[in-house]
């Protein structure tokens, strides 16, 4: 058994929100918009023309904070009770995560419509759940992925590059992530064989493009060139993809569950998911043994603002255990984790976040010495 979620339609074009007939599919229905104050204010005047245009009524529920269970049971009564034909979701990972949710729960289509380009949350059929202090609760399957995903490409140039940068890292963990559930000496399953396929044509393209697209987006007009759009592509499309093709069969997924675990510590509030999922993935390497990809990694972090140390994520020096500390509450699939070809105990584990931490203390001294 081998399951594919995808939307039915991705669009990514410059202006694509300023389009005429950009809508034209979903004509005389009723929406629900839900949105951050922020992401409505940057897009609502393109979109409220398109809308107007097609004859669709709409609402707006505000959003802010993490997607939490509660957020998506009562954002759920109150769209249900404004009796929509359709959802969409506006902004970052957390408000397409909950708009998704929310769609499932209420047997809805979904139309997402990210303004940076930080996760693959417009495409995948999943929810990343947090509590309200913003630690990891866990993750909500879903039974589609949104209908119709809409990258305007210019408003996602405009956006901070910080959230670029993260959305590179948490895609270039995808190649690196499905790999090691690959077993050793023999062919993998077609739905892996499908996802690390996807996740290597990413991979490919961000180790091209990366760094240009990130330095060429600290300027007031950042181009929307050929380079970023296949950045947006693979950000999106491609991690979504290679994330959203399962047989069923759970895989080890170490750097989000480093995250998940670096989402319990306060000294990582205000980090991005992409952020604690890079230093995850350099410590993945180092546990697999991979200490010179690694230190190649962390160069390319350092250089696109990535944290790459335990004191970027905000853990004071002075705390010398906090690798121990992060490891001893990492949790991984039993079975996945009895199929690596590695010890992936919380022993190893902690020292592999410390390799990755003098990894990364390196990476950042040989950029500021220009080395």
């Amino acid at each position: 058994m081998i399951a594919i979620k995808a939307p039915l339609l991705y669009r990514n074009e410059p202006a694509l929100l300023e389009q005429k007939g950009l809508l034209e599919d979903w004509e005389g229905r009723i929406a629900v918009i839900i949105s951050g104050n922020t992401a409505w204010d940057l897009v609502s005047a393109q979109l409220a023309s398109r809308l107007g245009e097609a004859h669709i009524p709409f609402s707006r529920l505000s959003f802010k904070g993490y997607c939490t269970q509660e957020k998506i049971d009562r954002c759920s009564l109150e769209a249900e009770r404004l009796n929509p034909s359709f959802l969409i979701g506006i902004g970052g990972g957390s408000v397409l995560d909950l708009t998704k949710a929310v769609g499932d729960k209420l047997g809805l289509p979904v139309v997402a419509i990210p303004t940076v380009a930080a996760t693959c949350a417009a495409w995948s059929a999943l929810t990343v759940l947090y509590d309200d202090a913003g630690r990891a609760a866990g993750y909500l399957p879903l039974s589609r992925s949104p209908e119709l995903v809409l990258a305007d490409a210019r408003v996602l140039a405009h956006a901070p590059r910080r959230y670029l940068a993260s959305g590179i890292a948490d895609t270039i963990v995808k190649w690196h992530e499905h790999g090691v559930n690959a077993p050793a000496g023999k062919q993998p399953g077609l739905d892996l064989q499908l996802s690390l396929h996807a996740a290597r044509l990413a991979l490919d393209l961000l180790t091209s493009h990366s760094a240009q697209v990130y330095e060429a987006a600290d300027v007031l007009s950042p181009p929307v060139d050929e380079a970023f759009s296949q950045t947006i592509d693979a950000v999106i499309v491609l991690a979504g993809l290679a994330g959203s093709i399962h047989s069923g069969r759970r895989r080890a997924a170490i750097a989000h569950a480093i995250h998940d675990r670096l989402t319990w510590f306060p000294e990582t509030q205000g980090t991005l998911h992409g952020e604690k999922v890079g230093f995850g993935l350099l410590s993945q390497l180092v546990l697999e043994g991979k200490a010179d990809e690694a230190v190649s990694l962390a160069a390319l972090f350092r250089r696109i603002g990535l944290p790459v140390t335990l004191e970027d994520l905000g853990f004071k020096p002075s705390r010398l255990k906090a690798h121990q500390d992060i490891a001893s509450g990492i949790q991984l699939p039993e079975e996945a984790k009895a199929a690596l070809a590695f010890d992936a105990s919380p022993a190893r584990i902690a020292q592999a976040i410390a390799g990755a931490d003098a990894i990364g203390r390196t990476a950042a001294a040989n950029l500021m010495t220009g080395s």
